[in-house]
């Protein structure tokens, strides 16, 4: 009897090219996903990193050309050093983790100091309020030529985030957008390709990034995980027993602005700050990784799956002799040792056979066969129900005692006697 439902067949050939389009699109997000460096690792574009995804190569040619180079772990020591350097250039390679506005507004910097920032994304323009606009990302960066009044080398792959500048420069088609805000000059560069060692060596990376980031000093902010924006607690709110520095007599206090106390409680856990979710617990490569292990995993079982749906009768392609095929089938059973599926086998069709011939139902016992053929009920017990054979000999052994039951059955003497009796002489 088939179960197949051809409506079932022909809604399956609809949906089931969708859904292998649509892993492999999600496939194909995940890996490129996991593919792309993750800022927070401690190693990207750091100056003295040597990992693919740092930057000591750019620092050492940036030396090489007499350009120093100061690495800044925080944004206020960041700005203490472009303070004290006239003319420096601040590097941002990871705009993700800096307040980019407080960065320029809260200070006043020195007249022609530089901030090259790499890679900045829509969200993070979206807090400065400068006259720029994010206009798209592309899938990957590419290199292209300058194509702007800037001298800059090319081909340089800077084209992943698009940049429009109405009151600046836009160049490598929109991979660069220059401008100013108040003394300080803004270089946004759409990719950190350039900056990278495993891509410095490409086009004209490492001319395009030693130009940027060319000129007497660089002060290289290496920041890994966001700053705390928020404002440290006041001395009046911090443990009673610490000292409190008094000002003397020949320094003068300065005015800062007044923070109102507020009438929140204290933070559970002696003012520990909370722990983050488990979602931010790891980077967003450990679930893309974990996302894509569960894919494959599926594929893998519905690879391994013997079929889908119930099973179906076909054809033979071609007709094969019963001699071969039972043959065949004796040969995959004793190259796996079934010796105790074989023998069943074996029994089950004697049992069939015998149950026929002597009008039993098809399920009949040994002992019911015993009784209606007139033998020792022990004895067919242990032809049609013994124990599985150890061997090989055992197994000939057990099927010739199967095989001479069934004839002795089928060919007994008395049958022999009336069968002669009826020929004629």
């Amino acid at each position: 009897m088939s179960f197949w439902n051809p409506l079932t067949h022909r809604r399956m050939r609809v949906v089931l090219p969708f859904a292998l389009l649509s892993v492999l699109v999600f496939g194909t997000l995940l890996v490129h996903r996991l593919e792309q460096a993750d800022p927070g690792d401690p190693a990207y574009l750091s100056p003295g990193a040597s990992e693919g995804t740092g930057s000591d190569r750019l620092a050492a040619a940036l030396r090489a050309r007499g350009v120093a180079v100061d690495e800044a772990t925080t944004s206020e020591n960041a700005l203490d050093l472009v303070r004290k350097s006239p003319g420096a250039t601040l590097f941002v390679p990871a705009p993700a983790f800096v307040d980019l506005q407080n960065l320029i507004g809260t200070v006043s910097l020195p007249t022609g100091t530089r901030i090259v920032v790499a890679g900045a994304e829509l969200r993070d323009l979206e807090r400065t309020g400068w006259n720029v606009n994010h206009t798209g990302t592309r899938w990957a960066a590419k290199a292209v030529s300058a194509g702007c009044t800037i001298p800059l080398p090319g081909p340089a792959a800077v084209l992943r985030h698009r940049y429009e500048a109405p009151d600046g420069t836009v160049c490598f088609g929109g991979g660069l957008a220059a401008f100013t805000d108040g003394p300080v000059t803004i270089v946004l560069v759409g990719a950190a390709d350039p900056f990278r060692n495993d891509r410095i060596g490409e086009h004209a990376n490492e001319e395009f990034a030693t130009t940027v980031l060319g000129g007497d000093r660089v002060v290289w902010l290496s920041l890994h995980q966001r700053e705390n924006a928020e404002p440290e607690p006041s001395p009046s709110g911090s443990d009673p027993s610490s000292p409190v520095e008094q000002p003397t007599g020949d320094s003068q206090a300065t005015p800062g602005p007044t923070v109102p106390p507020t009438d929140l409680p204290p933070a559970a856990g002696g003012g520990q700050p909370p722990k983050p979710p488990l979602s931010e617990a790891f980077p967003t490569a450990f679930w893309a990784a974990l996302a894509l292990i569960a894919i494959t995993l599926l594929a893998f079982a519905a690879a391994a799956a013997r079929r889908l749906g119930t099973p179906v009768a076909e054809p033979l392609p071609s007709r094969v002799p019963a001699h071969e095929t039972m043959l065949g089938h004796a040969r995959l059973y004793q190259r796996a040792r079934a010796r105790r599926s074989t023998l069943d086998i074996l029994r089950t069709a004697a049992r069939r056979r015998l149950a026929d011939h002597l009008g039993l139902p098809p399920d009949a016992t040994s002992d019911e066969i015993a009784e209606r053929a007139g033998l020792a009920p022990d004895h067919v017990r242990d032809v049609l129900d013994g124990p599985a054979p150890q061997n090989d000999t055992a197994l000939v052994a057990a099927a010739q005692n199967v095989e001479k039951l069934v004839h002795d059955v089928m060919r007994r003497p008395d049958e022999l006697d009336e069968i002669v009796e009826g020929e004629p002489s």
